[in-house]
């Protein structure tokens, strides 16, 4: 069963009457991610977006619509060896691709920022990420956020892992350090954001490997904040059956959708906290489960959560 809990310390809830919320325009939450793939594979990008009513999404490239690529995410037809970009070149026909994807709903329209796809020789060393940019929304003083990376070798040749940096203020990273992974497959990367003031911080993993496309660039930022005035919802459901990996948890801010992927990387226990909620605000969450193939259940039973 899920269930949600939400808090916001040292704040009560109260009563009022509003006003019906006015459509809202698209926000993009989650950026299309650049990406390099070896020839004769296929590339998916995606985004994750929120607002009122029905989302819709085209992807173009290099600014020309694709035909069909209408959904939160797009894959590639298969690359191949014509595609290939040499160091120091430019790319096939003077260019390296860049996606880009139009999400519109009936209050407007926000545009992606590009996304570049990068095709390498067979044979060449590729290190994969799962996200460019992690966002810690809101974190009280003195407390710790935690977020996940999947760092996935893409090559068919091993990989690995040499040293992995941090910089920024109140940010660390765990674990790969060292690793080396086999064609296909993964490793988690963690990354904690403890601020010691208020306001906002950014800062950077990287990670050094020996793949082509070495360092692989992380960007972080987050929002340290009084305590008295940190809102969180705290989700937690009953963990996976058998062949379950991991879960993703969506939310949204009317009853029965349209819900937005809140997690970067799938996530690895049962539980999953919220920091990015406003005050007086009314989410719906549900879940799904991941197998191995990653591929996604159906939503599980819907909680709300009102944050105070």
């Amino acid at each position: 069963m899920l269930t949600a809990g939400c808090g916001a310390i040292a704040q009560k809830a109260k009563t009022t009457t509003e006003a019906p919320e006015a459509a809202a325009a698209p926000v993009i939450l989650t950026q299309p991610v650049s990406t390099t793939v070896t020839a004769g594979q296929a590339a998916t990008f995606s985004v994750t977006a929120s607002g009122t009513s029905t989302l819709s999404y085209q992807w173009r490239k290099n600014g020309a619509v694709i035909s069909g690529a209408t959904g939160a995410s797009y894959t590639t037809p298969s690359t191949t060896a014509a595609m290939v970009v040499s160091a120091g070149s430019s790319g096939t026909a003077g260019k390296v691709p860049e996606f880009t994807v139009l999400v519109s709903n009936e209050a407007g329209s926000v545009t992606s920022n590009p996304a570049s796809l990068t095709v390498a020789a067979a044979g060449t060393l590729v290190l994969k990420s799962s996200a460019s940019i992690l966002n810690f929304g809101q974190v009280s003083v003195a407390s710790r956020s935690t977020r996940s990376i999947t760092l996935t070798n893409a090559g068919n040749a091993n990989v690995t892992i040499y040293q992995v940096l941090v910089a920024g203020a109140g940010f660390n990273a765990s674990g790969s350090n060292g690793t080396t992974l086999a064609p296909g497959e993964s490793t988690t990367l963690t990354s904690t954001f403890d601020p010691s003031a208020t306001g906002t911080s950014t800062g950077r993993v990287t990670v050094s490997s020996s793949a082509a496309n070495s360092p692989t660039d992380i960007s972080l930022t987050g929002t340290g904040v009084t305590s008295d005035a940190a809102h969180y919802v705290d989700l937690s459901w009953a963990g996976g059956a058998a062949g379950v990996t991991g879960f993703n948890a969506y939310s949204g801010t009317s009853a029965s959708g349209p819900f937005t992927k809140r997690n970067a990387a799938p996530l690895t226990s049962s539980t999953y906290t919220d920091t990015n909620v406003q005050a007086g605000q009314t989410y719906y969450y549900v879940v799904t489960a991941l197998n191995a193939a990653n591929e996604e259940s159906k939503y599980s039973g819907e909680v709300t959560a009102i944050v105070p």
